[in-house]
Parts: C-alpha cells; structure tokens; sequence
C-alpha cells in the first residue's frame, strides 16, 4: 500500500499523532543534546518545502519571488541526498496489544509505537530517509522512505492508527518486502517474535546476505518474562492459540527459563550475523534504552 497524502482527521486520532509526536520529539532532544551535529551538506536534489528564514540560513536559498508577494523571507528546502534508506517494520500482531491485569508497564504496542516514532525522528534529524512498514502474517501498511521533515507526519499517522490483530509470520513479510528493500540500507525490525516460525535465522540470513545493516528491537511486557499470576487461570490467546488452564506456580521455573533462553538463543544468532540486538521490556525507560544503544553503537563504529 502506498503512501497518501490525506489523514483521517477523527479527534481522537488527531490526539494519538500529536502525543505520540511530543513523545518522540522530546525523547529525541533529549539524546541529541549536548552532541555535536554538523549539517548535512552536498548538493540538492530536489525541492521539498518553505521554512521562514532565520539567522544563519543561506541567503542564496531565500525564494525572492516569494519575497516580493508576501514581503516576508521564505527559504527553499531540498530532499537531501542520502546514503541511507531505513524501513522500520513494526509488528502489529494480536500479541502486542497485551495489558497487564497487574497495570505494570503500557501495552507493548504503545511502547512500539513510541520507539518508532523517536527512531524515525532521529533519522530525519539526520536528513536520512525512513519508511514504515506495519505487518502481522502479512504487510498490514506500507509508507515508502523519504528524507524531508514533513514525512514524520505521514508515520506518525500510520503508527497511531495500529488495531493490534491477526498472527505473526515474519518470514512472509520478509519474503514479500525484501525484493523492495536497498541493499546497503537499514531495516529495523521491532517485534515480541511471538511467532510459530521454527527459523528466524533464515529470515535474518535473507536480509543480511543483501547488504542490508539490520537491527532488531525484542520487546516483550515484564508479565511475559516472569509469569507472575497466582492461582488457577485460564490464559486466552490474542491470536488463535486455544485457551489453557492452569496454576502458574506448576510451571513457572520452566517457563522463565524458557523465555530466557530465548533471549540468549537471539543475542547469540545476531552476534554471529553482526545483527545489532536490543533486548527491551516496557518498563524500560526509552530513554535510556536508546541512550545507552545509541552510545555503545557509537563506540564500536569509531575507528
């Protein structure tokens, strides 16, 4: 599906996209303050939207036509030429909508949407180009990558209108996309990997022998690392799964370890494909998350 230029203006969605922007963009500032961020330069390959003028901007990119009929100073802006082309490809499956009984942490959902946000944010921040893509067995919402300011609107759009449902298949989604993805670009992957696919390798294997820089966000609610009902309870699924009964108490040890293993099972495939992997739970500051990424990630990229 391709990007469109119209919204839906339902009051509450119009109040998801200024919240989840005020989020991002605060979290965003708060990361790149103090930094040093040179401007992009080179040249310009395409118009792409006004700005007031303001001291320190190039007079040579003032539009005196625009000048003479409105007596105020407008400046051209330009898609910038990018080495870089992002799709982040978020998970809107059924499982991410979980809210925990013991209200601990946000929905898992929010929490992706919100770490999307910031991320798109930050790229664009960096005149670099980034697109969404929303799946659960199967490409729910393309927004194709694009490098100018005004395309975070068309993203937050997308993310703020998410209904959770449906099964996870990443493979599918993989096999769908991957024909349309740069290679040498980026693809970050944000998932709880609740899914019934015996070999995510093969996926990550896939985008990685494509030149693609890939990193993944696993994302999971503290409830479903630790299991901490009492109790006999009937668990129903947010996919198709049946419901079960049972005491957790029967099975949490094996259950913890379970999860954990999983985790470990992740790090140590992405280790050996060079697949940068953030393990995160919702009650996880995002920003120190990403701060702490963002630093380790910048030390091992210095020469």
């Amino acid at each position: 599906m391709e990007e469109k230029d119209t919204f839906s203006y339902d009051p509450e969605v119009l109040a998801r996209i200024s919240a989840l922007k005020l989020r991002a963009v605060n979290l965003v500032e708060g990361l790149l303050s103090g930094n040093h961020r040179s401007r992009h330069k080179g040249s310009s390959v395409e118009f792409a939207e006004y700005k007031d003028y303001s001291p320190g901007d190039e007079i040579r990119h003032i539009d005196w036509k625009v000048v003479g009929k409105t007596d105020k100073y407008h400046v051209k802006q330009f898609e910038q030429s990018t080495n870089l082309k992002c799709t982040i490809l978020l998970d809107c499956s059924g499982s991410m909508s979980y809210v925990s009984p013991n209200q601990t942490g946000i929905t898992k959902m929010d929490y992706a949407r919100t770490l999307a946000a910031s991320l798109a944010c930050l790229l664009l921040k960096q005149f670099d180009a980034v697109g969404l893509t929303l799946f659960n067995d199967q490409v729910v919402h393309h927004i194709p990558p694009r490098s100018k300011t005004s395309h975070l609107q068309h993203i937050l759009h997308g993310l703020s209108t998410i209904e959770p449902k449906g099964i996870t298949r990443i493979d599918q989604v993989i096999g769908t996309l991957v024909e349309r993805l740069q290679s040498r670009g980026m693809l970050i992957l944000i998932s709880d990997f609740f899914t019934r696919e015996g070999d995510v390798h093969k996926d990550l294997k896939l985008l990685v022998s494509r030149g693609l820089e890939v990193i993944l966000f696993h994302i999971l609610h503290p409830d479903e690392v630790s299991l901490p009902f009492e109790g006999d309870i009937i668990f129903e699924s947010l996919e198709d799964d049946p419901p079960i009964s049972l005491d957790p108490q029967d099975v949490r040890e094996e259950y913890q370890k379970a999860v954990q293993h999983q985790i470990e099972s992740f790090r140590r495939l992405c280790l050996g494909l060079r697949v940068d992997y953030v393990f995160l739970e919702t009650t996880t500051p995002l920003d120190q998350a990403l701060s702490y990424y963002l630093l380790k990630r910048q030390s091992l990229t210095k020469v």
